[in-house]
């Protein structure tokens, strides 16, 4: 479901780019669409969207509230020897103050991408147009054997995370995230909570920075970044046995596909969740129409685990894993 949320802004982003940087009111009018389509190793729930361009009144697009998205297309994905047909379907819009009507989109549950695999995109259009992409989704992410595989290692202020580095043109988006147990009013709730690299000094605050997709093949944490991050999943509370923080730490890489890779170069490194913002100025795959259709392979990083004492000098429980 976030994801889905997050589609929908990337979605108004896109109208709203388009219209007000390529429309002009006392010009032709051409209708184009724009897909956008990110297929995942990781899950085999696919997702996609489809819109076409619109003319407002006047120069404010913003004042356009008819629902920009394309039904009843044919979509079709060749992948491994089969054909994968999406189906539309809708869900209740969370921001509701321009459009109105549920949220519309494409999708398709029974697959999901594996490693150095051509894909295939075909949309046949209600009106009978074409548009069309192709890719090669990448290869499997391998952890270097140097990487850290303690929080916090040794005497080292930093903990390293390395992995080979695949097709030139790579970019790779790392993540890592802290599981723990907290008690509230006797019920256990189990949660997660990202953990930034660094924090750096903005205005007299602290600000946490997190890794965004980039080529380096490496991550470097702060210690203190990680400390800090685990002191603030109790702040304010004195009572500090309320939290278990569990030993195996997640943390996961992962690898886009060359298109993904530069349509991220394009906007300076911005993907959130593994959707986009379609930009048509910046970078397009899509033969007939604007957006992007392209893959990522993820994988994790099992070893990386905390040092017991490091977590009961907190006040923390520590929860040994196997």
């Amino acid at each position: 479901m976030k994801s889905i949320k997050l589609l929908i802004i990337s979605s108004l982003v896109f109208i709203f780019l388009s219209c007000e940087e390529d429309f002009n009111p006392y010009g032709d009018y051409f209708e184009r669409y724009a897909f956008t389509c990110i297929l995942k190793s990781d899950q085999q729930y696919q997702t996609a969207t489809l819109f076409k361009s619109y003319r407002p009144d006047g120069y404010d697009p913003l004042t356009y509230t008819e629902d920009p998205s394309v039904v009843g297309a044919d979509i079709r994905i060749w992948y491994n020897d089969s054909v994968f047909v999406f189906k539309d379907t809708s869900v209740a819009r969370v921001d509701t103050s321009r459009y109105k009507t549920p949220f519309k989109f494409y999708y398709n549950d029974k697959f999901r991408v594996g490693n150095r695999k051509t894909i295939e995109l075909e949309v046949l259009l209600p009106n009978g147009r074409r548009l069309r992409s192709s890719s090669f989704t990448p290869g499997q992410i391998q952890f270097d054997d140097d990487s850290d595989v303690l929080i916090p290692s040794g005497g080292k202020a930093t903990s390293e995370v390395m992995w080979n580095t695949q097709t030139d043109g790579t970019f790779f988006y790392p993540r890592m995230s802290i599981r723990y147990k907290q008690n509230v009013n006797g019920e256990i709730i189990e949660k997660t909570i990202d953990v930034p690299y660094k924090f750096v000094n903005q205005g007299g605050s602290q600000v946490p920075v997190y890794p965004a997709p980039s080529a380096s093949a490496t991550i470097v944490y702060d210690l203190s970044a990680i400390t800090k991050t685990l002191e603030g999943i109790s702040a304010g509370d004195p009572n500090k046995q309320n939290y278990s923080v569990l030993q195996k730490i997640i943390f996961s890489v992962a690898a886009f596909d060359l298109p993904t890779s530069r349509y991220v170069s394009s906007t300076g490194g911005t993907i959130d969740d593994l959707t986009v913002n379609v930009d048509v100025s910046d970078y397009t795959n899509i033969e007939g129409g604007f957006g992007l259709f392209g893959s990522y392979s993820k994988r994790d990083y099992t070893r990386l685990r905390f040092v017991e004492d490091y977590i009961e000098s907190f006040g923390y429980n520590f929860i040994v894993e196997d």
